[in-house]
């Protein structure tokens, strides 16, 4: 799905993100709430992770208009110090509540040289790259995670129980592309599960500790079973079942920032001058190439396969306005 489409046509970013703050606006969200999303849904789509951007809005705008997440909610900052945040999303997206989380962690981390801080009582953030993303702008390592609401059946593989909880850490350079990890946290095999295990065992228990370090922190220390009740009453939103953690650390309190930059962007040069992986034409790191289509496709458009054509117009018709394609 990441993968840019054999066939496409290219939507220039404003023009999407016009279109897509209008249907977050028909389906009541507000128009700065509605510009907010759609910034952060093409900034992904800018990026090359399709999975995580626009392509999402007729699931988003589908939950609000069935009445399951809140498209107007208040968010707020119910516990607050010099170096944490907690936030309620009021049952709304997550891009809102976890954005603001965000930005609380980062700007405590650059007053006090570290920062955090969790949301919680939303439905989903998205791509948790946007997140760290803050971070790395303003000199500092980034590190997100989120969780869902979800039960352990007694009777599954161990190695499944992962939850495809998202994580993402964030590293600044300076001329060099920044390192950007951005991932679920799971194993598209395509094998066979059990064949799958005995081809690489350490592969699915490192993603079986990852994801529940998503699920301490995203989860259980955000608060997100404090909201495990049936809708009722209405105050409680029936797709807010999700919960974030997002940290952030100034680089500047443990080393002058322009010598690690000069160390990192060394490191990162000599790794992009190695082979590239079988059956890729470059040697990269995290986060490089999704620069550079951003760079890009920022000045020249973003492809969008048919299949994406096709949710964008089942949103356009669910909400009653035309596609700008």
């Amino acid at each position: 799905m990441n993968l840019v489409p054999k066939e496409f046509i290219r939507i220039m970013p404003d023009t999407l993100r016009n279109f897509i703050s209008e249907v977050f606006q028909k389906a009541g969200t507000s128009e700065k709430d509605a510009e907010h999303i759609a910034n952060l849904l093409v900034q992904t789509d800018l990026r090359g992770v399709f999975s995580h951007g626009t392509r999402q809005t007729p699931g988003y705008v589908g939950m609000m208009l069935d009445g399951k997440v809140n498209p107007r909610p208040n968010v707020r900052c119910i516990d607050d110090s010099p170096t944490t945040a907690v936030y309620d999303g009021d049952g709304g997206m997550g891009h809102f509540a976890s954005f603001q989380a965000a930005e609380a962690a980062v700007n405590k981390a650059k007053e006090m040289g570290i920062g955090a801080a969790t949301s919680r009582n939303h439905f989903h953030f998205g791509s948790a790259g946007k997140y760290t993303r803050l971070a790395i702008d303003v000199d500092c390592v980034g590190f997100a995670v989120s969780c869902h609401r979800f039960r352990h059946g007694s009777g599954g593989a161990i190695i499944t129980a992962t939850g495809a909880s998202p994580m993402s850490f964030a590293i600044p350079a300076g001329d060099q592309p920044p390192i950007v990890v951005d991932m679920a946290i799971g194993i598209d095999a395509k094998l066979p599960l059990d064949q799958a295990f005995e081809n690489s065992p350490a592969a699915f228990f490192k993603m079986l500790g990852l994801s529940h370090v998503s699920h301490a922190l995203g989860g259980f220390m955000a608060g997100i079973w404090l909201f495990d009740k049936p809708p009722d009453p209405p105050s409680i939103w029936e797709g807010a079942n999700q919960g974030a953690f997002i940290a952030a650390f100034d680089i500047s309190r443990f080393r002058p920032i322009d010598e690690f930059k000069e160390e990192i962007d060394q490191h990162i040069h000599d790794a992009r001058q190695m082979q590239p992986a079988p059956g890729y034409d470059r040697a990269d790191l995290p986060g490089g190439l999704e620069w550079e289509r951003e760079q890009e496709w920022e000045e020249i458009g973003i492809p969008i396969g048919s299949d994406h054509q096709q949710q964008l117009k089942n949103v356009a018709e669910r909400v009653g306005i035309p596609v700008p394609f």
